[in-house]
């Protein structure tokens, strides 16, 4: 799931905004990986080129039925940040 982030600057801010990301169970987690190796099997995901966007996508996408609403918000907030971040003129 990792993806480069500038360190010094989005990956900073993230850091700086949220702590203690709630970590969903593991089954959920479980289920979660499971997708994400089905998908990359079937190419519609692609660990190279990937976006942040799209990862945190999927994890919405695989977490928003499980009751882990506390982890469902601290992902769309970092979505929230790193859409801001990647707006503003460098």
């Amino acid at each position: 799931m990792g993806k480069y982030i500038p360190r010094n600057t989005l990956h900073r801010t993230i850091h700086s905004k949220l702590h203690d990301t709630p970590v969903p169970n593991g089954a959920d987690c479980r289920r979660a990986f499971e997708e994400l190796c089905r998908r990359e099997a079937l190419g519609l995901i692609d660990v190279e080129n990937d976006t942040i966007e799209q990862r945190i996508a999927f994890l919405n996408e695989m977490w928003k039925d499980s009751h882990c609403e506390a982890t469902l918000a601290m992902l769309n907030w970092q979505a929230e940040i790193v859409s801001k971040f990647y707006e503003e003129p460098r």
